[in-house]
């Protein structure tokens, strides 16, 4: 299991990107089964210039959506803090 190293506010949000849209909408069929409460926006431009989608998620719900998607077999790309509105800060989630 690969695990965030550092985390949000407890205010904050998450946005997770995905290797590719199938992941994006399995992973979201997952969570809202398993009442995480999400949305799957576009990729924020501060983030990544490619289209694409990603899903966001509140701080609290980490751990959760991390077991989910592990149990799964869903890999997170990349996984941002989002500290403020344009500001986005890349979390260390591969384990070294």
């Amino acid at each position: 299991m690969t695990t965030a190293t550092q985390k949000c506010h407890p205010r904050g949000s998450y946005v997770a990107i995905f290797f590719s849209i199938h992941y994006v909408l399995k992973a979201e069929q997952l969570l809202k089964a398993g009442n995480i409460p999400l949305d799957v926006v576009p990729v924020p431009r501060e983030i990544s210039g490619d289209c694409g989608m990603a899903i966001t998620f509140d701080s609290t719900q980490l751990a959760a959506v991390q077991s989910i998607l592990d149990a799964a077999d869903i890999a997170i790309a990349r996984i941002f803090c989002k500290e403020a509105e344009g500001i986005f800060r890349e979390i260390p989630w591969k384990e070294q």
